[in-house]
Parts: structure tokens; sequence; C-alpha cells
């Protein structure tokens, strides 16, 4: 199976044996893993919080290509759309939000 890690991982059997591993020279690229790996509870976990990518399109292919850590957080974990759609919301609304009088705390206007 074609699979794009964000994080490093060590997967076994259920015997313990390592099956596959995912060192820093794999980050960000597409490598083929045995099917084996879903069997371990380690691989559905990093599958579940987007840190594995198992491409399903032609589409999909092409995104994680272009930009492998895009919409991932530094440690890897893919961020929710609900987080993203409110980490790009410009400063000028959230401030707006704030205080939607447009005034200080002192009773003036805000600059």
């Amino acid at each position: 199976m074609l699979i794009l890690s964000r994080v490093c991982a060590e997967f076994h059997d259920k015997s313990g044996a390592v099956i596959h591993r995912i060192t820093p020279a794999m980050l960000g690229l597409f490598h083929d893993a045995p099917d084996a790996l879903k069997g371990d509870l380690l691989f559905e976990m990093l599958v579940a919080d987007g840190s594995i990518k198992r491409p399903e399109d032609a589409r999909t292919d092409r995104n994680l290509e272009q930009d492998p850590m895009k919409n991932a957080t530094a440690d890897g974990k893919e961020i929710k759309a609900e987080k993203a759609a409110k980490e790009t919301k410009p400063k000028a609304e959230e401030k707006a939000a704030e205080n939607p009088t447009g005034q200080t705390k002192q009773g003036k206007p805000d600059k």
C-alpha cells in the first residue's frame, strides 16, 4: 500500500517483530508499505490523527506531493477543518468580534 508519513514510526506484528520502519529520510515522501501494517494499532492511530496519509485519488496524490505538511501541525497531526478556518480569520475581524462597541476599557474609542 502507498502511504505518506509526517512522523517517524516503527510497526510490529502480533509477535513483536518489526514489519516496517518510517525513518527521517522517508518523511514527506510516498513509499510502499506492507499491507500487514493495517493490523498494528499504532498505524490505525496515526491514520486517524492524520500523521499518515493514504491517498485516495490522483488529486489527493498531487496535493500531498506538492506540500506534504499542508494543514498539519509541527508534530505531524492534521489540522481539523474548524481549526483551520479559525486560524485563517483576519486579525481585524477577531478584534471586532472581541470589542463590538469599538471602545476601550477607559470608554474611549479604539484606534
